[in-house]
């Protein structure tokens, strides 16, 4: 199942949908109840209904920790992927200025050029035409690295260890790419998302229907518990927008890096 189209909505419109979701079913619930209540003629509150709602809200406490803790591990993996990916073209450049004219100017100019393309703190949008661009982009650059790095090689008849170790600081950059996109593209699976919601809309279904079969319903404190339960659903998918939303992965890393490279290429060339 494919939920793209939750993540190219705004994040408020996202706590809307489930918030209302939850609501509609809390009340729902109660009008059920209280209807069960008029037809029997008072209050029949039976010992079933509360082992149902004690097991619904036990299930759901375990489902929230356990997705929560999935998004939020992802979530590290991503900030982990940046740090690892600026580290790794930030060595290249380093390395790249063993290398002798021309090629040590090339290589730098396109690494820079390339971590300009791994900086995505200017992406306004999610959805999958503005991240296949983004991936096309930085493809692009990356794939002026290589060749760059068989010009150097080649042109020196006897390749030694600076070689040997700029090459391997390139495959390290090539590498971390596949490893960032990955850990951004991974994202928590429909059916979960769908079976949260579902247990969640359920568990105030229950709530709403054994209140209503007492009589009572304090809508306030009520519904403060299903936009508290909305909230945090919300979060978790929050937590699944690495391009925007509330919850960002800090991009400042790479922002770093860029500045550091502007400025070594520009001390280069006032020398």
């Amino acid at each position: 199942m494919d939920i793209w189209f939750l993540y190219q909505l705004p994040i408020w419109f996202t706590a809307v949908l489930i918030s209302t979701i939850i609501l509609l079913f809390l009340e729902a619930g109660y009008l059920i109840g209280k209807r069960k209540r008029l037809a029997n003629g008072g209050c029949d509150a039976t010992e079933s209904s509360d082992v149902a709602l004690t097991s619904i809200l036990a299930l759901l406490g375990l489902v929230l920790a356990f997705t929560y803790s999935f998004t939020m591990s992802r979530f590290d993996l991503r900030k982990q992927a940046v740090l690892q990916e600026a580290n790794a073209i930030g060595t290249a450049f380093l390395r790249a200025g063993l290398a002798a004219e021309p090629h040590r100017s090339e290589l730098r100019k396109i690494l820079r050029d390339y971590a300009v393309t791994r900086d995505v703190t200017k992406v306004k949008e999610e959805s999958k035409d503005s991240v296949r661009k983004l991936v096309e982009r930085s493809v692009a650059a990356q794939s002026l690295i290589w060749p760059a790095t068989e010009r150097m090689v080649r042109s020196n008849a006897s390749a030694g260890p600076v070689e040997a170790a700029i090459v391997q600081s390139i495959n390290e950059v090539i590498d971390v790419h596949q490893k960032r996109l990955f850990s951004a593209t991974d994202r928590l699976p429909a059916i979960v998302l769908v079976l949260l919601v579902c247990i969640a809309g359920t568990a105030m279904f229950i709530l709403g229907f054994h209140t209503g079969r007492q009589g009572s319903l304090n809508r306030w404190r009520l519904a403060l518990l299903g936009l508290v339960l909305a909230a945090v659903i919300t979060v978790i998918t929050d937590f699944d927008r690495p391009l925007t939303g509330l919850v960002q992965v800090n991009q400042q890393p790479i922002v770093d890096l860029i500045r550091d490279m502007d400025a070594t290429l520009q001390q280069e060339n006032m020398n």
